[in-house]
């Protein structure tokens, strides 16, 4: 059996939302073609990689290979399988791109071996994020499989939720050159802070609730408000060149909300679905503007939420 599978970009975090809250951006995919042959053990080969960003993909040991590992064990499967990977989401750009890669392999799976645990699905594909951070994290993975908007709310069993979306927004996502920082996820979840103080906590709480009751009935401006972190990206100031002084002249400007995207360095911000495309442009020429002037050349893309990974079969 032959698949193909497209998984999109994601943004995690949401401001307030570290490690629970993300969602599938409809700018970039990752596409995974799948071949499966009867076997009487485990073998996955990685045996092409393609696309602008294929160079960050190591043939041996990758997102999808240790994804697609992980899912013959899950099962007790054994099969012979060759993955090609068409990587088109940026690297080093907080929009998830390991991610994809591996929720687009266990999509095509779970197509190929009739499997729907949702939850599980997403724990697999988490596992293959070992190879980019170092540990599996959920949020990426899920909003890249399922589409949408997702919560992760408990780790130990992993369980995952769709938040219903009464109305979508218009979306920009603004993404600098990165600082060039190896290991810059292990990097960024450094930057952390162990401990913080009650007050932040009760803080972000607010805000997460915000931001997924407005999702639910349908108020963006909620939701906006909802998209405030005192915890995590204040820790990450060292790593978001311009990000606070942006921040606050796009909310001058219409947006609703404004977040870092993951770890960074790239920007989501959200605006009514009725923006006008004059007000849009004129942020993107402000934006592009002023990181040049810091000598950082940056891409403003229009983006929206997209839908869950789609699945092909070649030949069955």
């Amino acid at each position: 059996m032959e698949l193909k599978a497209k998984a999109y970009s994601s943004s995690a975090n949401l401001g307030p939302g570290y490690d629970v809250l993300a969602m599938a951006i409809n700018l970039f995919y990752d596409e995974v073609f799948v071949k499966i042959e009867k076997s009487d053990r485990i073998s996955v080969e990685t045996v092409s990689v393609s696309g602008p960003y294929s160079s960050y993909v190591p043939l041996h040991e990758n997102t999808a290979t240790v994804a697609a590992k992980e899912f013959l064990k899950r099962y007790g499967l054994r099969a012979k399988i060759k993955l090609k990977i068409v990587k088109n989401v940026p690297v080093g750009r907080g929009l998830g791109s390991s991610g994809a890669t591996a929720a687009a392999t266990v999509a095509a799976l779970a197509k190929a071996f009739n499997i729907a645990n949702t939850n599980e699905l997403v724990e697999i594909a988490a596992e293959g994020e070992k190879v980019a951070a170092g540990s599996p994290h959920p949020d990426n993975v899920a909003a890249s499989l399922l589409g949408g908007v997702v919560l992760i709310y408990s780790r130990k069993p992993l369980k995952v939720v769709k938040i219903p979306l009464k109305i979508k927004p218009k979306i920009l996502i603004i993404s600098p050159e990165p600082i060039v920082i190896k290991n810059k996820t292990k990097y960024a979840r450094s930057l952390v802070p162990k401990t913080v103080p009650l007050e932040n906590v009760v803080f972000n709480t607010g805000r997460i609730a915000a931001l997924i009751t407005g999702f639910i009935i349908g108020d963006l401006r909620l939701t906006g408000e909802g998209m405030e972190d005192s915890i995590i990206e204040p820790a990450r100031k060292p790593i978001l060149p311009l990000y606070f002084e942006i921040k606050e002249k796009l909310k001058e400007m219409g947006a609703l909300g404004v977040c870092v995207s993951g770890a960074g360095p790239s920007i989501l911000a959200m605006f009514d679905p009725n923006t006008p495309k004059n007000v849009l442009e004129k942020i993107r020429k402000y934006v592009i503007k002023e990181y040049r002037k810091k000598g950082i050349e940056t891409h403003v893309y229009d983006a929206s939420i997209s839908d869950e990974a789609k699945v092909e079969v070649i030949k069955g």
